[in-house]
């Protein structure tokens, strides 16, 4: 008699720069309904706890006892549960129609020790325009967050650090991250009346493992330019494509799961052979229990401090890290901190009297400001001093 019990198939966490203790719990994990098939005919119970999903499978303790097929498929839905999670977070403010941010294991993304499910933060390109908040990593896969706009015509690299800021050597989710979420029958619009619609669909590609596989390629003639024209990928299984309409690509996802709903993102884990990410159980058959990781960067604003008395004063960073443009009143960070709900070791001096600890910047309450031409988000925080 085999004496069953349950063991990890795969955990995914969800980490954010923003919290001290480092666990992002601002979302809801929960599978699509076609994985809720995939879950129940593989004995697997799939569990959100705090930052965490954990999928368990039935086992004998090393291999599962139902076969975990080469090709399998799970895919889950995050669905954000924070109002302010836009404002501390290192993405665009505004969220567009459409938009999704796409995780999945395929993407091999291995650094720290971790396994992360974003796409690569690419090495830093000096023909690349960066604005603030961009990054890039270095040849040691150290990454770096812009601090100021910098391009072709004006290069300054990672070593500049009134360009640039070290962060570590996770990856963090990034605009690199997002798709165009888009039904699978919708209306595509040309910038101006055509006469042709030429499809050209890539997906992935298991042996390449990239996007480089035809699935879809067909040409629409109308008797007539049109400005739009009905776009039907139905044929297609839900999940991520290159999309090319008479020469213009763009990454798009599939499911009409989501028509109705609004998700921040979407995490597939496959189980193939190739990359290494996507090994799920080895080649005897015992499970491999990877975690996976999705990373959020804080968001970095400009800190700006306002006194009710009259006189100037002037902020200092204890640990030497932060400079303000002192005397001031306001008085204004040099250049962005990153948001943390762990609070700065930050001094006051006014009227020949130090303050200390003051206020730090808290996600409540954003404005923008600019700085050598660049705008930024402001943090504005008012002392009563």
């Amino acid at each position: 008699m085999i004496d069953a019990k349950f063991n990890i198939l795969f955990k995914i966490e969800l980490l954010h720069k923003y919290f001290s203790n480092g666990l992002c719990k601002d979302f809801i994990i929960r599978p699509s309904l076609k994985s809720v098939q995939v879950i129940n005919g593989h004995g697997v119970i799939a569990k959100q706890y705090d930052n965490q999903l954990y999928a368990g499978i039935q086992s004998d303790g090393s291999k599962p006892l139902r076969q975990i097929e080469e090709g399998l498929q799970m895919t889950f839905f995050l669905e954000l549960n924070n109002p302010l999670f836009f404002n501390y977070t290192n993405l665009p403010f505004s969220f567009s129609p459409g938009k999704i941010y796409y995780f999945t294991n395929r993407n091999n993304n291995v650094a720290n020790g971790k396994d992360f499910l974003s796409s690569k933060i690419m090495p830093y390109n000096g023909s690349v325009t960066y604005k603030p908040g961009d990054m890039a990593t270095n040849i040691s896969g150290t990454v770096f967050s812009a601090i100021r706009s910098n391009d072709s015509a004006h290069q300054f690299d990672l070593t500049n650090t009134d360009y640039w800021r070290q962060i570590d050597n996770n990856q963090f989710q990034s605009e690199n991250d997002a798709l165009q979420l888009i039904p699978s029958i919708s209306t595509y619009s040309f910038g101006s009346p055509e006469s042709a619609a030429n499809i050209s669909i890539l997906g992935y590609d298991n042996t390449t493992t990239d996007y480089s596989k035809p699935v879809l390629s067909k040409s629409i003639n109308f008797p007539t330019p049109v400005p739009s024209f009905t776009l039907d990928l139905s044929v297609l299984t839900p999940g991520k494509y290159s999309l090319t309409i008479n020469g213009r690509q763009q990454w798009i996802y599939i499911n009409d799961e989501l028509n109705a709903a609004r998700v921040f993102g979407v995490i597939d884990i496959y189980n193939e052979i190739t990359p290494s990410s996507c090994n799920l159980i080895d080649a005897s058959g015992n499970l491999l229990s990877p975690l996976y990781s999705i990373y959020f960067l804080s968001r970095a604003t400009i800190w700006k401090y306002f006194l009710t008395n009259v006189n100037q004063g002037s902020i200092d960073d204890f640990a030497n890290v932060y400079q303000f443009a002192n005397p001031g009143n306001p008085i204004t960070s040099l250049s962005p901190i990153p948001l943390s709900d762990k609070a700065l070791n930050l001094k006051l001096a006014l009227n020949g009297f130090d303050h200390s600890p003051i206020a730090c910047a808290d996600p409540q309450r954003l404005s923008a400001i600019t700085q050598s031409g660049d705008i930024y988000p402001c943090s504005e925080i008012y002392l009563n001093y």
